[in-house]
C-alpha cells in the first residue's frame, strides 16, 4: 500500500473552511472540502475471503450488526494502536474491504449473487477511462475514511495538567496561571497542512468528480476515486512544520480561579482549553489535576482540620490555657485539669468552608502531654514527694474499701 497523504485541510478559504477528510459520502455533499486524509493506493489484492466470516457476523445479518461489527473489528486492528504486530494492517484492509461491500445494499446483493470470488474479479477491473485502478471498488478506496472520520475524529485531545497547591491556597481558595502543553494549530500553514498559496490539481482519475464508474454487462458499480479519496483535488506538498497535521504542539496558559475548599486529587475541568481541533470545531478541554502539599501544622479531613497541642506535665494536671494555631489565627482554648493523652477538644465551625455552602466544619485539637527526661534536684525532689502522696492517697482508700 502506498500512503499518499495524512488528514490535510483545505489550504486556504479559497478552498473551502479547513477540515480532515471527510468520509466520502460527506465529501460529495461538500465539495468544496478537497482535501484528501490518509489515502492508500491499493497496488496488491488482499487474498479473498467471505466477507461476511471477516467481519464474524451471517449473510443475513442486519446493517446495524454489520456495522457494529465492522467498528469493533476496525478499533481492534487499527494500525495506529497495533503498531508491535505486522499482520495487524492487513487485517485492518480486510475489515474495510469487507465493509465497504456490505454497507451498501446494492453491491451487496450483487455480492450475494456473485460471492467473493466472482465479485472481486468483476470489482478490481479498469474504468472507463483505461486507468488499471481507477475504476476499482476497492482498489484504491480509502480505507481509513470511515474509522477516521467516525471513531477517532471526536475533536482536540483533553489535555491533562497536575497543579500543585499549598493546604492554605486549597482551603482559602486562589489565582493561578497554569502554562501547559497542548496540541496548536500550524503557525506556518495557519493549520491548513499545505504551504500557503498551494493550488490543489483537478484529479485527473475522476475529473474532479470524486468518483469513478465501472460497466460490466447489466451491472454499474460507482466507487470512491483510489487517486483523490473522493475530494475530486490532488495536492503533492504538504506543510513542512506539520507535515500536513495542521497541528504541532505548543505552549498555552490560562488563569483560573481556584475556589476556596478545594482538596487533594479533585479535578477541574476547563471546557475548551485543551488541544486544538483541526477541523476548528470542538477543542478538547483542559484537565486540572490538583495536588496538595501537606502542611506542618494542619491536618485535613474532609472540611475538619486538626492540630496537635502539647501540654507540660503540670497543664495536663493543673489546667490553664494554651494558644492553639487556627485557619484565622491564634486562639485561647481553656485545658481542664486533669486533661489525659488524646483527649481533644472540638472547636465548631472553625475548620473548612464546604464548597458551594455557607457551612463550615470543625476543627479540632487533640493533646499530647510532654514527659520531661531530665530534671532539676529540685524537680525531682517535687516528683518525689508527689509520688510519696500519690501513694499515700492509694493506701489510704484501699484501707478505706476494705
Amino acid at each position: 500500500l502506498e500512503v499518499f497523504s495524512r488528514h490535510l485541510p483545505a489550504a486556504s478559504s479559497a478552498w473551502g473552511t479547513p477540515s480532515r477528510l471527510l468520509d466520502p459520502a460527506r465529501e460529495r455533499r461538500s465539495p468544496s472540502w478537497w482535501c484528501p486524509s490518509r489515502s492508500f493506493h491499493a497496488t496488491v489484492r488482499v487474498n479473498a475471503r467471505d466477507y461476511y466470516g471477516v467481519l464474524g457476523v451471517s449473510s443475513d445479518a442486519s446493517a446495524s450488526d454489520i456495522k457494529k461489527a465492522y467498528y469493533g473489528l476496525a478499533k481492534k486492528f487499527h494500525p495506529d494502536t497495533n503498531k508491535d504486530d505486522s499482520g495487524a494492517e492487513k487485517k485492518f484492509q480486510e475489515v474495510n474491504r469487507a465493509y465497504e461491500v456490505l454497507k451498501d445494499d446494492d453491491k451487496r446483493e450483487t455480492y450475494d449473487q456473485l460471492g467473493v470470488e466472482a465479485y472481486e474479479r468483476l470489482a478490481s477491473g479498469g474504468g472507463p477511462d483505461g486507468s488499471p485502478d481507477s475504476g476499482g471498488d476497492f482498489a484504491g478506496d480509502n480505507p481509513f475514511s470511515d474509522i477516521f472520520t467516525d471513531i477517532f475524529d471526536r475533536g482536540g485531545q483533553d489535555v491533562q495538567v497536575p497543579v500543585e497547591l499549598s493546604f492554605m491556597e486549597a482551603v482559602q481558595g486562589c489565582r493561578k496561571t497554569i502554562t501547559y502543553e497542548a496540541d496548536v494549530l500550524c503557525g506556518t500553514c495557519n493549520g491548513s497542512g499545505v504551504p500557503p498559496g498551494t493550488i490543489p490539481q483537478t484529479c485527473k482519475a475522476c475529473r474532479g468528480a470524486g468518483v469513478t464508474f465501472i460497466q460490466r454487462g447489466m451491472l454499474s458499480f460507482e466507487s470512491t476515486c483510489s487517486r483523490c479519496g473522493g475530494s475530486g483535488k490532488i495536492v503533492k506538498n504538504f506543510c513542512k512544520t506539520c507535515k500536513g497535521q495542521q497541528l504541532v504542539k505548543g505552549k498555552k496558559s490560562v488563569k483560573l480561579d481556584i475556589m476556596a475548599g478545594i482538596d487533594d486529587n479533585e479535578t477541574i475541568k476547563v471546557r475548551g482549553q485543551g488541544g486544538a481541533d483541526a477541523e476548528r470545531n470542538k477543542p478538547g478541554d483542559l484537565l486540572l489535576t490538583i495536588k496538595v502539599r501537606e502542611d506542618p501544622i494542619f491536618r485535613r479531613e474532609g472540611n475538619h482540620v486538626h492540630v496537635d497541642a502539647v501540654l507540660s506535665m503540670a497543664q495536663a494536671v493543673l489546667g490553664g490555657t494554651v494558644t492553639i494555631p487556627t485557619l484565622t489565627g491564634n486562639v485561647s482554648v481553656k485545658v481542664r485539669q486533669g486533661t489525659q493523652p488524646g483527649e481533644k477538644v472540638v472547636l465548631r465551625g472553625k475548620g473548612i468552608k464546604a464548597k458551594n455552602s455557607s457551612s463550615y466544619g470543625n476543627h479540632y485539637v487533640h493533646f499530647n502531654i510532654r514527659v520531661p527526661t531530665e530534671l532539676t534536684p529540685r524537680q525531682r525532689e517535687l516528683m518525689e514527694e508527689f509520688d510519696k502522696e500519690e501513694s499515700n492517697d492509694v493506701a489510704r482508700v484501699a484501707a478505706a474499701s476494705g
